[in-house]
């Protein structure tokens, strides 16, 4: 997977009262293999509705996503299934991904089972080597994933979206409510993947300065629409990104 082509992409939705209304209009960015990108805003700019169109857990109203030259809307649940290997995210909520009462190993497993070829002994290679990259003790394969504290499964998380090797991560708000401690984990993590397998991240959160440690090119949403683009050092109005 080389490109993700988010192309004048808008989401609404009906109110209780029965009244439409936008939370995306008109977002258009690429994201490139290789380049990381963040996402910044306040809550409610439509951040975490973007991360979910572009992994396919909803659709657009209008405009178009498009991996590699092909457009995502029409895709079935087994179309997306086979890019799964390439394209993973990781959500600000991580207990709903996993198995609250098996354990770490069990659940960093099941993922491999389901997306890779990887026979047994590479599973616990895998497993081992990634514990080993973020610095998280081997003790804790064998607890219960609800008896981990909540940096842990954020944790936790992160290493079985990133055991398959995707190309591309959408990262939705991973640091929110985390202690200092815990959020310089994940990102040192993220940090350290990237350099020994090219990993390639959007991370969505309202912390610049997250962004600006994570991402080459930082976009700024406001109310639903992309309002800035820039680097680490400078932003500029976004007319074309």
């Amino acid at each position: 997977m080389d490109s993700i082509v988010i192309s004048d992409v808008a989401k609404r939705y009906l109110d209780t009262q029965g009244n439409y209304f936008d939370v995306l209009c008109g977002v258009s960015f690429t994201w490139q293999k290789g380049e990381n990108l963040a996402i910044i805003g306040e809550s409610g700019s439509g951040k975490s509705t973007l991360a979910r169109l572009i992994i396919g857990l909803e659709k657009p109203s209008s405009g178009q996503i498009k991996i590699d030259g092909n457009n995502v809307s029409g895709w079935s649940f087994r179309r997306w299934r086979d890019v799964r290997h390439h394209l993973q995210a990781v959500f600000q909520d991580a207990s709903g991904t996993m198995y609250p009462t098996c354990s770490v190993y069990r659940n960093m497993e099941e993922a491999m089972k389901n997306l890779t070829n990887l026979g047994k002994a590479q599973r616990k290679a895998r497993i081992e080597e990634l514990m080993s990259l973020t610095n998280l003790s081997p003790e804790l394969l064998k607890v219960p994933v609800n008896r981990l504290s909540g940096g842990e499964q954020r944790r936790l998380s992160l290493l079985r979206a990133l055991s398959v090797h995707p190309d591309f991560l959408v990262l939705d708000e991973v640091t929110s409510g985390l202690d200092l401690l815990s959020a310089d984990a994940v990102l040192s993590a993220l940090e350290r993947y990237h350099q020994a397998y090219d990993c390639t991240y959007l991370l969505i959160t309202h912390d610049k300065q997250n962004a600006r440690r994570i991402a080459e090119r930082i976009l700024e949403m406001e109310q639903g629409r992309l309002v800035r683009v820039g680097t680490r050092k400078r932003e500029k109005s976004a007319v074309a990104v």
